[in-house]
């Protein structure tokens, strides 16, 4: 397939500033006034597209005659041609947004540049291609629907196309004229995949059914490896990171304390929760250290990964955060719950005392917990 993913065209207008600090846009509309200091071009208007649709690592070059500029982003899967187009250096996503995570906006633009793109004259082309020195990256898709424009921008994408279910595969089957070999996500070779994405290849895994993958999972927790998740909502997205095995809490209170609480009493499950990005580093001192997925409360779709010894920094935004079980972090924590029970009646611990500490660490129920115990004690008589 063609680098070149797809062209516009536009104008310069008399009145472009592109003074904007976070985003730059190709306007379609053909008047704009001063107020609009992102825009770098107006009229603007798809003349190729090479693709059923744009996703991942993308180069898009702006020129004029023999001045140009490149800017390298993530393209938007959910964009469709024909709309205002807007590289956010965010990772928002928005229905009119081409690219996010942008290395530059309009107020970083070759001043020699502008001065073209003021003149209404002057004809402006734009090109977005693949960028094949970025990281690819690995991506969860929930997929619902046949016949997804975006599912099929994934599909041509992806290095790489892995199916979770069967109700996945017939969607990925549907995508016309797909060229990727597809796999069944759950008998893939790991080593083989986390090669692949060190290498800077896409990895896209298809689910339909569940909002996880033991896969992805596993291959997220490569280091410094992209992520998406398209799809989901921004609480089912964080915990992404998490095998499907592991039981999520999602904490409905954003109150600090209720939601220590929480992460204190469920050890073994996946804490989701929403908070002040400013209150994080708080709580995740609460914790201990574990995995963690953070994500905007807003429409991205990149969480961030990595451990909470490591979390970026905190902001005035409301995010949402998955802390991972603390059994998910890699190292053995496998406990023979019944022979500890055991030494510690022995050594004289109440039954009321062993039954509280597991249903408060352990996050155990009630029940669970007082008939292993109870149990334990008439068997050891």
């Amino acid at each position: 397939m063609a680098d070149v993913l797809l062209r516009m065209k536009c104008r310069g207008h008399g009145d472009i500033r592109a003074t904007h600090g976070k985003t730059l846009e190709f306007a379609v509309d053909p008047e704009i006034t001063a107020r609009a200091t992102c825009v770098v071009g107006v009229a603007a208007e798809v003349v190729e597209a090479g693709a059923p649709g744009i996703a991942g690592p993308v180069r898009i070059t702006i020129g004029v005659g023999d001045r140009s500029a490149t800017v390298r982003a993530v393209a938007n899967s959910m964009w469709r041609p024909g709309t205002t187009a807007v590289v956010r250096r965010s990772s928002e996503r928005l229905a009119n947004t081409l690219a996010t995570d942008a290395d530059l906006a309009a107020s970083a633009l070759p001043r020699d540049l502008l001065d073209v793109l003021r003149d209404p004259e002057s004809e402006v082309d734009i090109t977005v291609e693949r960028d094949a020195e970025a990281a690819g990256g690995l991506v969860l898709f929930h997929a619902r629907e046949s016949g997804s424009s975006r599912l099929a921008a994934e599909v041509a994408s992806a290095d790489h196309v892995l199916v979770e279910d069967q109700p996945a595969r017939a969607l990925v089957a549907g995508v016309k004229d797909a060229d990727r070999v597809v796999a069944d996500a759950r008998k893939a070779d790991r080593g083989k995949l986390r090669a692949a994405l060190e290498r800077g290849e896409r990895v896209l895994v298809v689910s339909a059914v569940s909002a996880r993958s033991d896969v992805v999972a596993e291959l997220a927790a490569t280091e410094d490896v992209p992520f998406e998740v398209l799809g989901l909502p921004a609480q089912l997205a964080v915990a992404a990171i998490c095998p499907s095995g592991a039981p999520v809490l999602l904490v409905d209170d954003t109150n600090r304390r209720a939601i220590v609480k929480a992460v204190r009493k469920h050890a073994n499950a996946a804490v989701v929760f929403r908070c002040a990005a400013d209150q994080l580093p708080g709580i995740a001192e609460e914790a201990g250290e574990r995995r963690a997925a953070v994500l905007s409360a807003g429409n991205s779709e990149r969480p961030w990964l990595g451990t909470t010894s490591e979390l970026p920094p905190g902001g005035s935004t409301e995010i949402f955060c998955c802390l991972a079980p603390v059994a998910a972090t890699g190292e053995d924590t496998d406990v023979d719950a019944p022979g500890l029970i055991r030494a510690l009646l022995g050594q004289g611990v109440s039954q009321k005392t062993i039954s509280r500490a597991l249903i408060d660490s352990a996050g155990w129920s009630r029940r669970q917990a007082y008939d292993l115990v109870l149990g334990l004690a008439d068997s050891a008589e």
